[in-house]
């Protein structure tokens, strides 16, 4: 049988903008990846690795140009095409959970 990646927790989160809301998934290999943020953009629905807010030398949290935080990753695929895959199935896991929540 082969190993596959799981949702073990979901939570819907809709403030605006485009946070859906964070899964929590297990990796075949033994790792659990909390708050893994799914997002809806124009191009549809896509999930991200956790990342954590940028801090400037004073310890505040930077801010882009429209004045939204700005985030630094602390994890990073080595390609795009993982980038992708996992993406793709942590939307699908979302999905087929909670059908009704990525709507």
């Amino acid at each position: 049988m082969t190993a596959r990646l799981r949702l073990v927790e979901w939570k819907p989160l809709r403030q605006g903008g485009q946070l859906r809301g964070f899964a929590t998934v297990e990796l075949p290999i033994g790792l659990i990846v909390r708050e893994c943020p799914i997002l809806r953009s124009r191009d549809g629905l896509w999930a991200a690795l956790p990342a954590k807010p940028e801090i400037d030398r004073e310890g505040r949290c930077r801010t882009g140009p429209e004045g939204a935080r700005l985030y630094v990753e602390v994890l990073h695929w080595r390609s795009r095409r993982l980038r992708t895959a996992f993406s793709d199935r942590v939307v699908a896991l979302v999905r087929e959970a909670y059908p009704d929540d990525l709507n």
